[in-house]
């Protein structure tokens, strides 16, 4: 299949401003505790930007749509024409799940990390709230190696506290991170607040040696 049968499958990849590499955005409305935290004094998701300013563009709205139906509609199809996209565009050597929306099953999971297994030359990023999906998943599977998981927390001002499952899992695969907006305790704090909203040769996103990086708040 050539890049316009793989787009016209699974969608295009996105292109967030910010980073160094590719993304895949499905619509903001399709998280799951997000759509919770949304009505949340405080949370990190009450004032989402996935849901304003360049995310509610027609064309962007209609291109994220796409892509959260093809993952709907099959998600062994979408594996496999994901995973053949992300190797034909992708020439960082990085890539990052969801710069909008988040989990959606189990299954989504272990698509993702089978997608990172077959395309081990990539370091993959997956920021997520879902934090029994990816509880639950770990207890019955082995997380690639090049897949770097942050459990997101879900105050602003607070830090993401992995259950004891998850903690016992890290002690011996330290691939599970966390990740805070506005918690002035953490250790690493995101720099693209002073380099024009970009990562710029920062990696820590993807670092498993980072146990947690702190943003801005937006």
């Amino acid at each position: 299949m050539n890049l316009t049968d793989l787009q016209n499958e699974v969608g295009s990849l996105s292109a967030p401003s910010k980073m160094p590499c590719h993304g895949y955005s499905i619509p903001a409305q399709t998280c799951k505790i997000g759509s919770a935290l949304r009505n949340v004094a405080n949370s990190v998701c009450s004032d989402c930007y996935a849901l304003k300013n360049r995310y509610l563009f027609d064309n962007v709205q209609k291109a994220m749509q796409k892509r959260f139906e093809a993952l709907s509609s099959n998600i062994h199809k979408w594996e496999k024409y994901i995973t053949k996209l992300i190797r034909h565009k992708e020439k960082s050597g990085y890539f990052r799940w969801h710069d909008s929306g988040d989990l959606q099953s189990l299954q989504h999971l272990t698509a993702i990390n089978n997608i990172a297994v077959t395309l081990s030359d990539i370091k993959f990023w997956l920021p997520t709230r879902e934090k029994s999906i990816v509880t639950s998943w770990l207890a019955q599977n082995k997380l690639a190696k090049n897949l770097t998981i942050r459990i997101s927390a879900p105050l602003v001002g607070s830090n993401a506290r992995l259950n004891s499952r998850l903690v016992s899992f890290n002690k011996s695969n330290h691939t599970v991170t966390t990740s805070s907006v506005g918690w002035d305790e953490s250790e690493y704090h995101c720099p693209a607040y002073k380099q024009g909203n970009k990562c710029g040769n920062c990696r820590a996103c993807w670092d498993t040696k980072v146990s947690n990086v702190n943003y801005k708040l937006h």
